[in-house]
């Protein structure tokens, strides 16, 4: 089974996408890779009103379970906040997983990861 991880960074609706790292573990199994984030809003604009996150995540593995969090972070990439989901993912397939949350104060980024479960 191969487990692997795969971040994108973004700060808003406008902000490009960076991939950040990666790891490899087993074979087999699901390969999940965060290949685009999209938000509705800008992360310190949101003045406590609810923001969504859109994650695209591609498995270019088998079908299984894939985790999939976003990390909030403050201006100097501190770990402010963390939201995750768990869903399955079709082998060589790619599915959108939606977030919505009120940002906390001082939250100026966000940091998507898959990985499988």
């Amino acid at each position: 089974m191969r487990v692997t991880r795969r971040d994108v960074l973004g700060t808003s609706v406008a902000a490009g996408v960076s991939v950040i790292a990666g790891c490899n573990g087993v074979m087999g199994g699901p390969d999940p890779e965060v290949v685009d984030t999209e938000s509705n809003a800008g992360l310190s604009g949101a003045l406590g009103g609810e923001v969504d996150v859109y994650v695209l995540v591609e498995n270019r593995g088998d079908t299984g379970d894939v985790t999939v969090e976003i990390e909030t972070q403050d201006a100097n990439g501190n770990t402010i906040n963390r939201h995750e989901q768990t869903v399955e993912i079709e082998g060589d397939n790619s599915r959108r997983v939606d977030f919505s949350f009120s940002p906390a104060n001082g939250v100026e980024q966000y940091r998507a990861t898959a990985e499988a479960a």
